[in-house]
């Protein structure tokens, strides 16, 4: 076998192929006859048609598993994006991010469990904080 040619040749060795492979498609076209031409150029113009005409009922549904991917896929980052540390939801008074992390500390759940009378003491510690909040305060105008 002879190795591809390169540079200048292997542009005359593509135009020589390119001149070859045109003149024995326009022989094999003059060698069909009137009626095998004229249904191959009535199929061409029924796959033309068709490409045209506007997809069906059914064939809308085709392109759904994608689009149902692309929205899970908005989904997931949406949940999995970082929030800014100060939306309302966990800083509204500090509380609920307090309050988060005291049921994420095994060891606090411990001091106010039923078996341990420390309960009652941050019973009567959170009801003096929210009694001194509702008093009005004596420098206030």
């Amino acid at each position: 076998m002879n190795p591809p040619a390169r540079g200048a040749d292997n542009e005359e060795m593509t135009g020589e192929f390119e001149r070859r492979a045109r003149e024995l498609l326009e022989e094999s076209v003059l060698r069909v006859d009137g009626r095998v031409r004229s249904r191959l150029n009535q199929a061409r113009h029924a796959a033309l048609e068709a490409a045209s005409t506007q997809p069906s009922f059914w064939r809308r549904f085709s392109l759904m598993p994608a689009a149902g991917a692309v929205a899970a896929a908005a989904l997931i980052a949406f949940v999995l994006w970082p929030h800014s540390p100060g939306d309302a939801t966990l800083n509204e008074g500090g509380r609920a991010a307090e309050d988060l992390e005291l049921l994420a500390d095994s060891d606090a759940l411990d001091l106010v469990s039923d078996e341990t009378d420390a309960g009652a003491f941050y019973e009567w510690a959170a009801d003096q904080v929210d009694s001194n909040e509702q008093q009005p305060s004596a420098t206030g105008a």
